[in-house]
């Protein structure tokens, strides 16, 4: 295998992956002795080293980042993000977290109904929501807002969240399709 092909091939695997990846990992996935990695990982570094994503390495993994000489521009970049409003699927996620909390994904996504990955990463880069570990099963990864999220609803504690009960009850709840009379 060539070297920019090697070099394209693992650009491609640290894009794709939300973590740091080994290079035994890298070894493994594309089948080439650790030297060639090594090799590959020396010329991504020189190539970008003024670019604007880079190569971060720490204890033989490594994971890509972006310049830190841009931090300034990123940070601007993502506060007027931010600002935006948030999506109805965020405000009902946010809404399912702040009065279940602390909440599985699973529940999440049961209450719901849909996939609501997307919405709790977004929710968490705004600072919003927090992953907290299960007391009962360390594999289980719980949900719960955060101090962020009290400051800007005005809260001083989530028991301050208004009735569920006392919003709901004028709420009417409609028939499934099959109990609905049909269209005239």
């Amino acid at each position: 295998m060539d070297a920019n092909t090697l070099k394209s091939q693992i650009l491609s695997i640290l894009f794709v992956s939300s973590k740091p990846v080994s290079l035994k990992e890298l070894e493994d996935a594309l089948d080439t002795d650790a030297g060639l990695i090594r090799e590959a990982v020396g010329l991504i570094v020189s190539d970008n080293h003024q670019s604007g994503i880079i190569l971060l390495a720490s204890n033989d993994r490594l994971q890509l980042a972006t310049n830190p000489d841009n931090s300034p521009s990123v940070k601007k970049f993502l506060a007027l993000e931010m600002r935006e409003k948030l999506s109805d699927a965020a405000l009902e996620t946010l809404a399912v977290i702040a009065y279940r909390q602390p909440v599985s994904k699973a529940e999440i996504e049961n209450i719901r109904g849909v996939n609501s990955q997307y919405t709790i990463r977004h929710l968490m880069i705004r600072g919003l929501i927090e992953k907290t570990g299960s007391t009962t099963d360390r594999r289980v990864q719980l949900y719960k807002t955060t101090h962020e999220f009290m400051m800007h609803m005005g809260l001083k504690d989530s028991k301050d969240l208004p009735d569920f009960e006392e919003i709901t009850k004028h709420i009417e709840i409609p028939a499934p399709p099959s109990e609905q009379p049909p269209a005239i």
